[in-house]
């Protein structure tokens, strides 16, 4: 796909996502930016795309609740005519250790991880079915290396989401042919989190083919490809340094 003039709904603008945005920004791409609480980064990232000849337009949106979608992708076909496609990367990543788990835990970060991939996927998928063109649109979800392969101790909830993460990343795309791709990236050890111990950073690295922290320009790239390709649909992924092998 052509990026330059198309238009892509972006959730999560933080931390990766401002690396993602930046490369579609530079790109010609035009952004739909939606955010929960982070105003500040999403309009510090509107001005960055703005400044390399983007237009950018932020949101305010609860992806947990369906209303909020809704008029997510209302207020951005209002705003740009169009959408060519989306780009989903917000998540929460709760500890919840077995034994405590609620019903409350439960429904949260499904609703935040799962129920916005699958209700954004179909809302978007259904406005770009409109689109001209052999190829109508881009969706592009998040899952993790290690859901299938390795799921983290003590996070049970956020594997179950991200699992359905991938199961909805099929499914759509399987819906949505031949006139629109679905996949998904499946990151690794991407950034060294701030308060990882020196000792707890061996042990990642231990278990890292790579031996590295991969970089967001590492998603970015990643990003691009699944855009570029037209005969790439249905996949997760992984961009992990070798976690998934080891």
């Amino acid at each position: 796909m052509e990026l330059k003039g198309k238009v892509f709904i972006l959730t999560g603008a933080k931390r990766v996502g401002q690396d993602v945005a930046k490369a579609l920004g530079e790109r010609g791409a035009n952004l739909a930016i939606s955010y929960n609480s982070s105003i500040e980064d999403a309009q510090e990232l509107k001005k960055e795309c703005e400044s390399v000849g983007s237009r950018a337009e932020i949101f305010k949106a609860d992806l947990s609740k369906s209303e909020d979608i809704g008029r997510l992708v209302d207020e951005t076909l209002k705003k740009f005519g169009a959408v060519d496609g989306l780009i989903h990367m917000a998540a929460n990543y709760p500890k919840t250790p077995i034994g405590g788990i609620t019903l409350e835990d439960f429904d949260k970060t499904m609703h935040i991880i799962a129920a916005s991939t699958l209700l954004l996927g179909q809302k978007i998928g259904k406005e770009m079915q409109e689109n001209e063109g052999d190829v109508k649109g881009k969706i592009i979800f998040f899952s993790d290396w290690s859901v299938l392969r390795s799921p983290y101790p003590n996070y049970i909830v956020y594997n179950g989401a991200k699992s359905a993460v991938e199961s909805f990343t099929k499914s759509l795309a399987r819906q949505f042919a031949p006139s629109i791709t679905v996949n998904a990236i499946a990151p690794g050890p991407i950034l060294r989190p701030p308060d990882l111990s020196d000792d707890d950073n061996e042990e990642v690295m231990k278990k890292t083919p790579l031996q590295k922290w991969g970089g967001g320009d590492e998603i970015e790239k990643a990003v691009l490809y699944l855009l570029d390709a037209d005969f790439v649909t249905g996949v997760v992924l992984p961009v992990d340094g070798g976690r998934s092998i080891a």
